[in-house]
């Protein structure tokens, strides 16, 4: 009876420092920043009260304060790396984000995975789906590598059948492959999980799947880092653009059609080139979201959107489309 009141205590706690976590992120998206020092004794007393498992949920959630920075109107910045896209369209200290890349290591063994701020690529294109769409998965991005890689996470609700998947990615901007993926089923977690998943959905999914993450991430040489989203054109006068083609048949059910669609990018120039393409897609319009740049390259990871048929109306499913912003690779 004793260890049961414990365990009690102990997820209380968990469920304590979540609602803070919700907090912070809450303001992070408001524009205020946190302070690593607020968070550390807080963080140190957690740990001591809770068991292995809650630690490291506890962990997770009093480390999303570091690194944090402001929101702006056309994007927002989750962590200090996010200067150099800035540095890259124009703007910003050189000085101190080319400091800041440098001082940047991929992850290692000793490395903590920090929890990235979530966020929703098409919160500024809504008007462009109807009322039927429901479905809109919260998207992090956990950092990129100095050779075209790229870290993120996506976490959708699953329309009929309920539940939540949490999809972790590691996807290679050149080539658009996905390297490496694995996910998380709330399905799937233990009754204690379960209970506290309304508050800490994906804090308790990272800490399920941070060791796998954490040995993907190594490999590949990512370094962990926010970067800013944005919208297109860039400020540099880069436009990115998407068509598609309705193949859906006279008489046919507009929920059964299929389209064929193209992603291209145009540079300062007026040159254009097709970054991503696909046939017989069932969805009913493709949408492009914004972008995020590689801190340590001259290069966009494109996020565009595919508003498909679901369960009961339309969700919207993300794609990342990787350009290369030299003049070479442009027609």
């Amino acid at each position: 009876m004793q260890r049961s009141k414990t365990n009690a205590r102990l997820s209380i706690a968990g469920m304590a420092m979540a609602l803070a976590l919700i907090a912070s992120a809450s303001f992070l998206q408001t524009g205020c920043s946190k302070k690593q020092a607020g968070t550390s004794s807080g963080k140190e007393e957690a740990a001591e009260k809770a068991d292995s498992s809650s630690t490291d949920l506890l962990e997770l959630a009093g480390s999303t304060s570091t690194g944090k920075t402001a929101s702006s109107s056309d994007g927002f910045t989750a962590n200090a790396l996010a200067g150099d896209a800035s540095e890259a369209e124009g703007t910003g200290d050189s000085d101190t984000n080319t400091e800041l890349a440098d001082s940047a290591e991929p992850v290692n063994a000793s490395s903590e995975i920090l929890p990235p701020q979530g966020f929703d690529p098409f919160a500024n294109h809504r008007s462009k789906v109807g009322s039927t769409c429901n479905t809109f998965p919260i998207f992090r991005i956990f950092g990129f590598s100095k050779d075209g890689k790229m870290a993120y996470s996506l976490e959708e609700d699953v329309d009929g059948r309920g539940g939540t998947i949490i999809q972790y990615i590691i996807q290679d901007l050149v080539t658009d492959k996905i390297l490496w993926t694995t996910k998380d089923d709330t399905e799937d977690w233990t009754g204690e999980q379960d209970s506290m998943a309304t508050l800490t959905t994906f804090l308790i999914s990272l800490n399920n799947k941070k060791a796998e993450l954490k040995s993907a991430m190594q490999k590949y040489g990512i370094i962990q880092a926010d970067s800013e989203f944005l919208q297109f054109p860039t400020k540099d006068g880069y436009s990115c653009t998407a068509s598609f083609q309705d193949k859906t048949k006279d008489g046919d059910d507009d929920w059964l059609g299929k389209i064929d669609y193209q992603i291209r990018v145009k540079n300062p120039a007026g040159k254009s080139k097709t970054v991503s393409s696909a046939k017989d897609v069932k969805a009913y319009q493709v949408v492009v979201c914004g972008y995020f740049k590689n801190p340590y390259e001259n290069r966009l990871a494109i996020i565009y959107g595919e508003e498909k048929y679901v369960f009961e109306g339309t969700g919207i499913t993300y794609h990342i489309a990787g350009c290369d912003l030299s003049e070479e690779s442009f027609n």
